[in-house]
């Protein structure tokens, strides 16, 4: 292999923390062949800002994902794994301790970087997408029972035939239930924490890497949602996690970076929010620069969100919404460099006195935190502009994601309408995709699909649930976010992902990919493919 490889352009962009949220999974068995040997290719430093610069030739021992770098010289990963990136959520892996391989697998489909912009600036209405391999690509971690998939961006976004196979035990259905990445120990990789809330809870790190994710680090066992993001603005990456602390109590916890790869941090602390998080969110919703944390609550039919701001002197008192939810998250859908919070309330369609088929909630933000002089907005599918019509058991806004899908400096949403009942068809589901303006968000401009719309793959079909999960990730580096969608629920258990594309007029049915567990060489007996998302 020659050493010598065309300069590296850096990818600059200034610390970020957009949401970060986490979910769950289980697991399968991979295959596939390995990847080929890959030509020299520069090791990458961290530069101010989060920029990363050429210094030296580097020869992957591993290879690349799939084949040999695009024409821009960038690196998809390779087949081992190391520390963990966000998962959109999120956010923002760690393998458990039944991850018992890690393979790479090459396939053909048919058809972030370590800290983003400011939060809460109109420069960040993309959001920060997670990047494993620092190659300026957004990557996506995929997972189900008992395994998980990340798929790596490219210069033209998905590609099946770049992704890496996280093995576990298919029958353990708690394995890869939590995840959530960011940069964790400093050194400019997106790492990605992976939790287990089986029988045997288990939490660790796969750090990120030049090559992609490698390595496994356990952690303490958080059998809870976890998020990583900047809270006490020291310039390091913190992650806060709900910790099982015995019967059948939880708390949640600040546990402040940087990591090492011994797994040790620097401090650990309790954080009061008022609820007992079943997801967790962070972005900058008073301006200042420090993550703030946004908890969503879910127990016996009802949640609560609750926000705390976070500072160098520490977490600020509980602001309790008091809202029935099943999402959330914070991003900057009017552009004025405040993240707002925006919840989905699809839990209100079953409330006496709440919007059919649930709602989109969105409280602004501004230098105090949650604005006091703007009053609350809410979006339902009766709402002027927005497709389709309100229906009790919708669940309009069971899962939903932020990001700027037309490259305007303003946060959209997309929203999950998973059980969105469609031409006499229970339970299809849908995905709606609103709108952030000047004036905030709106229904003006709102579009929706399911999978009887003209170009996207598949057919609506009972208890398909499609829209289950959402995550809105720039893969292809242009500066907006494309859609991906996922349901465990296609073709009975077996699950299945679609990624949708940007342009400067947004989202489009152009060129949808569709990938299920087979499209990146998982076997029959793995079930329940794209059951969450995050990226």
């Amino acid at each position: 292999m020659g050493s010598s490889v065309s300069p590296v352009v850096p990818r600059c962009s200034a610390k970020s923390s957009r949401p970060h949220r986490i979910f769950s999974g289980s697991g399968r068995d991979p295959t596939g062949s390995a990847a080929p040997a890959s030509p020299a290719r520069p090791r990458r430093r961290r530069c101010g800002g989060g920029c990363r610069l050429a210094v030296q030739p580097f020869v992957p021992s591993g290879g690349l994902l799939g084949g040999s770098p695009d024409p821009n010289g960038r690196c998809p990963g390779a087949a081992a794994g190391r520390k963990g990136g966000r998962m959109r959520r999120v956010r923002r892996l760690a393998v458990l301790a039944t991850v018992t391989a890690m393979s790479v697998g090459t396939v053909v489909l048919s058809a972030g970087s370590p800290a983003g912009a400011v939060p809460g600036s109109r420069a960040s209405a993309a959001g920060k997408s997670a990047d494993f391999n620092g190659d300026g690509y957004g990557d996506l971690a995929v997972s189900a029972n008992g395994y998980a998939v990340v798929m790596y961006g490219t210069r033209t976004g998905l590609s099946g035939s770049r992704h890496q196979v996280l093995a576990g035990d298919p029958a353990s259905a708690g394995a890869y239930s939590l995840m959530t990445g960011g940069d964790l120990d400093g050194d400019g990789y997106d790492d990605l924490v992976v939790g287990d809330h089986g029988s045997v809870p288990a939490t660790s790190i796969v750090w990120g890497g030049p090559e992609g994710l490698s390595g496994r680090t356990p952690l303490s066992s958080f059998p809870g949602p976890m998020v990583v993001g900047d809270f006490d603005g020291d310039g390091e990456n913190d992650l806060v996690a709900s910790v099982d602390v015995g019967y059948g109590r939880s708390e949640t916890r600040l546990f402040r970076g940087p990591f090492g790869r011994d797994g040790t941090n620097v401090s650990t602390s309790v954080v009061n929010t008022g609820v007992s998080p079943g997801s967790l969110a962070a972005g900058d919703v008073n301006g200042d620069h420090v993550s703030d944390l946004l908890s969503v609550g879910r127990h016996s039919g009802s949640a609560d969100a609750s926000l705390v701001l976070g500072s160098k002197n520490g977490f600020g008192p509980v602001k309790d919404f008091s809202t029935k939810v099943d999402s959330g998250s914070l991003a900057d859908v009017d552009g004025d460099g405040y993240a707002d919070v925006v919840l989905g309330a699809g839990l209100e369609g079953y409330q006496p006195k709440g919007v059919v088929g649930g709602s989109v909630v969105v409280r602004y933000g501004g230098a105090g935190g949650v604005s006091s002089t703007r009053k609350p907005v809410r979006i339902g599918q009766d709402t002027a502009g927005v497709p389709g019509t309100g229906e009790k058991y919708d669940r309009f806004g069971y899962d939903l994601d932020t990001g700027d899908v037309d490259g305007d400096g303003y946060a959209d949403v997309a929203i999950g309408v998973m059980q969105e009942s469609i031409s006499g068809v229970s339970t299809t589901g849908a995905v709606t995709v609103l709108r952030g303006s000047s004036k905030g968000l709106t229904g003006t401009g709102a579009v929706s699909w399911h999978q009887n719309t003209a170009g996207v793959p598949g057919a609506d079909e009972p208890y398909d649930m499609f829209g289950s999960q959402v995550s809105l990730i720039d893969m292809n580096g242009d500066g907006r976010s494309e859609l991906a969608t996922g349901t465990d629920h296609e073709n009975g258990t077996e699950g299945n992902l679609w990624y949708f594309r940007s342009g400067s007029k947004g989202l489009t049915t152009n060129q949808v990919v569709s990938v299920g567990p087979r499209t990146v060489g998982l076997t029959a007996k793995y079930r329940y493919f794209a059951r969450w998302l995050a990226g």
